[in-house]
């Protein structure tokens, strides 16, 4: 697992280096969100340690809110302050996912890739979509708590059905077939599935 810091941090260097500005704190949340969850869904292990939670705001990871708040722009690295296990010390450290296998690289390229342009409105509307996770447990009738934790697998089992999703897709001979597949018909009309 990565440290949600080194993997908010591995999207704040994309839009650095494509020139972006619009990476604020929820876009980046919402960013770690994602990858964490293609992460479960193709590797089956969770990318970030720590608790993911549904807020008001959308989905939140518990190690990025203390460094992130508001909506202002993040422009440079997120820096954290730990003890120095050998000296007793506070120190900062600038975290980055060198040391991340070659599969968990793809995930986070495959994330941002997807997810990376896209406004932080519009990636709120992905992360937020009726039936993902985020949308199961705010929306439950029965919530009674401001933050609700989201489990592991409740996440990955959400990714695994956008992959096969994404698969029927891709695997359809004609736009016609596409169509079939992305909307179908409804009591009340016509919906997207």
């Amino acid at each position: 697992m990565l440290d949600a810091v080194a993997v908010a941090n591995f999207f704040v260097a994309q839009a650095a280096g494509e020139r972006l500005r619009d990476m604020n704190p929820p876009k980046l949340h919402e960013l770690t969100y994602c990858a964490h969850g293609w992460h479960l869904a193709m590797l089956g292990k969770p990318l970030v340690d720590g608790q993911i939670t549904a807020t008001v705001d959308g989905p939140r990871i518990g190690m990025l809110e203390d460094l992130l708040s508001g909506t202002k722009r993040v422009m440079e690295p997120l820096v954290v302050r730990r003890t120095d296990a050998a000296s007793g010390k506070m120190v900062e450290l600038t975290p980055h996912p060198q040391a991340a296998d070659e599969g968990t690289r793809r995930v986070l390229s495959i994330t941002w890739k997807a997810y990376g342009k896209l406004s932080g409105y519009d990636l709120s509307l992905v992360t937020r979509e009726q039936g993902s996770p985020w949308d199961l447990l705010w929306n439950d009738e029965d919530r009674s708590a401001d933050r609700v934790t989201i489990p592991n697998e409740t996440i990955r089992m959400w990714f695994r059905q956008l992959a096969e999703r994404n698969r029927k897709v891709t695997s359809a001979k004609s736009v016609k077939d596409t169509q079939r597949i992305l909307i179908a018909p409804s009591r009340d009309g016509v919906k997207s599935v």
